[in-house]
């Protein structure tokens, strides 16, 4: 079984900041009376997860109206190599991954997918992921 530090990271991360968003502000004691649990677990996960070299920033304001602000640090996009795991097998597959790794942000994957799509079957599977590559490096290129 995972434990709650597990379950309030991954929420924090799937649930609030799946609309691309790079910031968001939360009530503790909201959040955890949502995720059945005590407000200093919130706390503990927030400092030791959301840390600066993990990619975050928490700042948090107390008293009456208080809030905490995650913020997603930008991440550094210069890999000039793509690196993808070998088992991916298809140009919508490598889309789907560099999502996942956030290499690109969801916004880029949905448009790479729409051209992928568009494509169809005019373009052999090889020169689709050719495009990827291609575009992944235009899109980082100066980054």
């Amino acid at each position: 079984m995972r434990n709650i530090a597990d379950v309030i990271e991954q929420f924090i991360i799937s649930e609030l900041f799946a609309n691309d968003e790079d910031s968001i502000n939360v009530k503790r004691s909201q959040l955890a009376e949502k995720l059945s649990c005590a407000p200093s677990q919130i706390t503990y996960t927030l400092t030791t997860r959301f840390t600066p070299d993990k990619g975050f920033e928490v700042e948090s304001k107390r008293g009456n109206g208080g809030f905490i602000r995650i913020v997603r640090l930008p991440q550094e996009r210069t890999p000039k190599k793509l690196s993808l795991p070998p088992q991916i097998e298809s140009a919508e597959g490598m889309v789907d991954a560099l999502v996942e790794h956030r290499m690109i942000t969801m916004r880029e994957g949905r448009l790479l997918s729409y051209f992928l799509s568009f494509l169809g079957d005019h373009v052999t599977e090889k020169d689709k992921e050719k495009m990827i590559v291609s575009a992944y490096q235009s899109l980082t290129k100066g980054a």
